[in-house]
């Protein structure tokens, strides 16, 4: 019963607050439990309702109405001049809305506003009075509580250096998806310029590398997007962050990777994906000894992707040793891989999660380590994944469950120093035998015909001589007689 109750309190009150926000008449609302305060979803251009004043604030009393989250998309903006009026706005979305300039300091009544998105846009400029805030004295005129800011899918090409001072507590930036190409002196000094940043996403922007120190001075950095570009060689200012946990290097132009263009020193590092690499072929040795934190490593539908050297991971020192990060979740999904030697990892016995379906395995002897070890652990930890982990090949046995091999303690078969496969010489050695078999009696009985002259029958020689031969033997010679 008062569930019930609160059930319909719930849409009383939110029904009343719906009747009291302007926006709420054209746009979706939801409402929070007992909370007047509204989430708003426009999809359709209502600028001629959000651009009025009476739109944001009560004309009855003079206050702000309480819009938590506005998100105003698919507008027909072009040129942001208006000015947002005082408001407890937390979250702002003028994404998708063909915005190609922003007036000075149209945000700065939003002192509340703690995400601010821009996506999908025509951008090209963003003067340094776009995120300009209020007058403070101990601050300059900032945007006080914006700490995510999104700016993806625009035609930026480089940002000003001053962009970010009314904005320095930003900790979440995307300029994922433009055309930048480089990372100019401009855009270094602004980037720098975000001492708090903690999340970067830099994919899709076309670079080949990073400017070095451009990751010195944000120091607290733990999410580093790089994928979707260019890159040939990790970029060594990687080596300069403090704090970095997650790094994205998906969708790149590494061809191989090994210890000259592969990792620096980042011991910081726990999770790291190098997926969808169309054209990796090889990951050398010690290409990932610098990165002795690293937990969880996803290496994934990278579909040229053969060799994964025994020591990619370990970093050997002078006198031979190695050492290896303890990774607790491997994925290797979907790549080209036949052969995974068990250095790979120090201890398999760590993993919590593992995923080495869609490669082709070859099921010869170097991988009966897959049948005696890996198996039973795989199907503890990932029972719901065994099916697809198969052989690939030889065509005997491709299909073949490794769970089922490790059943039936199959020992599989090693190639000789020819690498040649008897088991596929089989037809033919079978040939061979019935050739010989029914060859050679075929050739003696011919042979044989031949001195009977039966095979002279096999011929309709007609002529007067051939006809005579048949009635006639030759003359005994002397020594006969």
């Amino acid at each position: 019963m008062k569930l019930l109750l609160s059930i319909v309190i719930s849409i009383l009150v939110a029904s009343s607050a719906e009747e009291k926000l302007p926006l709420c008449s054209v746009c979706t609302c939801k409402f929070k439990e007992n909370k007047f305060s509204a989430e708003v979803i426009c999809n359709k251009d209502t600028s001629t309702i959000w651009t009025q004043n009476s739109t944001w604030i009560n004309p009855s009393n003079n206050e702000s109405y309480d819009y938590s989250s506005v998100s105003l998309l698919n507008q027909e903006i072009y040129v942001l001049n208006y000015t947002f009026l005082p408001s407890n706005l937390r979250y702002l979305s003028l994404a998708n809305s063909n915005i190609r300039q922003i007036a000075n300091s149209p945000f700065r009544n939003l002192q509340n506003m703690n995400t601010l998105i821009l996506s999908y846009n025509e951008l090209e400029i963003l003067s340094p009075h776009t995120l300009k805030g209020l007058y403070m004295e101990e601050r300059l005129m900032p945007l006080k509580s914006l700490k995510v800011l999104k700016l993806d899918h625009n035609k930026i090409h480089s940002l000003h250096m001053d962009i970010f001072e009314h904005t320095t507590d930003l900790e979440i930036l995307d300029i994922s998806y433009n055309p930048f190409k480089i990372i100019d002196k401009q855009t270094t000094l602004a980037l720098s310029s975000l001492a708090m940043l903690k999340e970067l996403y830099l994919g899709y922007t076309e670079i080949n590398t990073l400017p070095d120190q451009l990751l010195h001075t944000p120091r607290y950095i733990e999410i580093l997007d790089l994928s979707g570009n260019p890159l040939t060689a990790i970029p060594s200012t990687l080596g300069e962050t403090h704090n970095l946990t997650t790094l994205y290097i998906n969708d790149t132009g590494f061809m191989n990777m090994t210890k000259e263009n592969g990792f620096p020193e980042i011991p910081s590092l726990k999770v790291l994906y190098m997926c969808n690499n169309r054209e990796l072929q090889s990951i050398g040795k010690e290409a990932l000894a610098g990165l002795s934190g690293l937990q969880e490593l996803s290496i994934c539908n990278n579909i040229k992707l053969t060799i994964l050297d025994d020591f990619a991971l370990a970093k050997i020192n002078q006198h031979g040793g190695a050492t290896w990060p303890m990774i607790k979740k491997l994925n290797l999904y979907n790549n080209k891989l036949a052969y995974l030697d068990s250095d790979l990892l120090s201890r398999w016995d760590m993993l919590t999660d593992i995923d080495l379906n869609g490669n082709p395995w070859t099921c010869e002897c170097e991988n009966q380590w897959f049948v005696d070890e890996l198996a039973p652990l795989y199907l503890k930890i990932n029972p719901e994944r065994e099916p697809e982990f198969r052989c690939g090949a030889p065509v005997e046995m491709q299909g073949d469950l490794f769970v089922d091999l490790h059943a039936r303690q199959y020992k599989m078969r090693c190639l000789d120093i020819y690498g040649a496969r008897p088991e596929t010489d089989a037809m033919l050695l079978v040939g061979v035998l019935l050739g010989v078999l029914i060859g050679l009696p075929v050739i003696l009985f011919i042979i044989y015909a031949y001195q009977r002259q039966w095979l002279s029958l096999l011929w309709c020689d007609n002529s007067p001589a051939s006809y005579s031969r048949r009635f006639y033997s030759s003359t005994a010679r002397d020594e006969d007689l």
